[in-house]
């Protein structure tokens, strides 16, 4: 977006009295007043506003699910023309040479477990007060997810980089390919006044059905993480795919391993999904730039056995029908007890992400591996954690929120 471009579109917004946008955002940003700053001309106050409700606004203007957060509430959604706030956002923030406020009023050592969302955000937040902070990452590089779980074609590297940089420059430690089990994290209390658990969900949830072990079956994010490494860091090997691959599941992860599919050699990618396309999670922008990219879509489907067939997958599936609304309040994918086979050479499952339970009921309250945690504290006194591990699969934007709550209780626990 260009300086013509983003005061054009930063006229159409209406000020709204009630601004509805700000109430879609998970941080509540003031949006109204950061856009007026920019029909004003004044970026610099447009991106201390942002700042001042978000730590990843260069991160979360590109990946936001906006068409359900801040510009689905948008009033100018009646004539279909919302306000397009994502990329005013980034437009600010790729314009303005954002320095930080820097205000020392803590000495406090804080470890973080996970450089991800949450525990960037924290660690930011936490370094510009003067607190002495050590972030530890079990993988090789920056960012957590937005690294290896994101693919590039969503999120340049540089952006991820550019972030990097920032919080090496505020002195904040990384020590990367260190992965702490629950005792390492509690002796950690040794060494540290805070300890902020922000690991996320590493895992894609199993499929339940005979044959997912199967040579030519991949979880989602073992393959991006290998695909990503290797396009952002040339580290490894890209996978190499053929022919025909199915993808179960219909959300974020689900459209970034299709279009990796794509891109790893895979001649035809087939998106299965066991209700239909009003009810998948997945942005619809990503949804959209997965069929540009041929990507082929077979709703109502759910696969129920993976068997080999000559040198390749017969993968057997369900037709669906859409029953009662479940505890999602979306219909329930129903059995129809009809079926039908799909030849494939890879499936690639995408239907959840879940924790790596590394946490047991011996120090730390948990349920089916997630923290459980009260106000983002856990069981264990001065032992904080945050994100998706305590949440559930959520946003960028929802896990830096943790982040950046955590590190205000962590300043306030004198």
């Amino acid at each position: 977006m260009n300086d013509i471009d983003a005061l054009n579109e930063a006229n159409r917004c209406l000020s709204c009295k009630v601004p509805r946008c700000q109430t879609g955002c998970p941080t509540g940003m003031q949006i109204r007043d950061f856009i007026k700053k920019i029909k004003e001309n004044n970026l610099n106050e447009a991106a201390n506003i942002i700042r001042s409700c978000s730590s990843l606004s260069t991160i979360c203007s590109v990946v936001c699910p906006h068409e359900k957060q801040c510009v689905g509430h948008c009033v100018l959604n009646a004539k279909k023309a919302p306000i397009q706030i994502g990329k005013l956002e980034k437009y600010v923030f790729d314009n303005v040479k954002y320095k930080e406020s820097i205000t020392k009023i803590t000495n406090k050592k804080v470890a973080i477990i996970g450089c991800g969302p949450a525990g960037i955000a924290c660690a930011l937040e936490l370094a510009i007060k003067g607190a002495n902070v050590t972030i530890y990452e079990r993988m090789p590089h920056f960012g957590g997810v937005l690294s290896y779980g994101i693919p590039n074609f969503r999120l340049s590297t540089h952006r991820i980089e550019s972030l990097n940089t920032k919080l090496c420059d505020l002195g904040i430690k990384i020590i990367y390919n260190k992965s702490l089990n629950e005792e390492e994290i509690i002796n950690l209390k040794n060494d540290y006044d805070d300890i902020f658990i922000s690991i996320g969900l590493t895992k894609v949830r199993h499929l339940g059905i005979a044959g997912e072990e199967l040579k030519g079956v991949y979880d989602a994010l073992d393959f991006l993480k290998e695909a990503n490494y290797y396009l952002r860091y040339d580290d490894g090997e890209m996978p190499k795919l053929k022919g025909t691959t199915i993808v179960v599941g219909a959300g974020n992860v689900a459209m970034d391993a299709a279009r990796m599919a794509v891109r790893a050699g895979s001649e035809h990618v087939m998106v299965v999904y066991r209700r239909t396309l009003a009810e998948a999670p997945a942005n619809k922008i990503e949804i959209d730039e997965a069929k540009l990219e041929g990507v082929e879509f077979k709703f109502l489907t759910n696969p129920v056995e993976i068997q080999e067939d000559n040198n390749q997958l017969d993968v057997k599936c369900e037709v669906m029908v859409l029953g009662e609304p479940d505890a999602s309040g979306r219909p329930r994918p129903v059995g129809s007890n009809q079926f039908i086979n799909i030849k494939c050479d890879q499936v690639i499952s995408a239907i959840g992400q879940v924790p790596d339970k590394i946490f047991s009921d011996k120090y730390f309250k948990t349920d089916h591996g997630y923290l459980v945690c009260d106000n983002f504290k856990t069981s264990v006194d001065h032992i904080y954690a945050g994100g998706d591990i305590v949440l559930g699969a959520k946003t960028v934007v929802e896990a830096q929120k943790c982040g950046r709550i955590v590190a205000k209780m962590i300043l306030e626990n004198n």
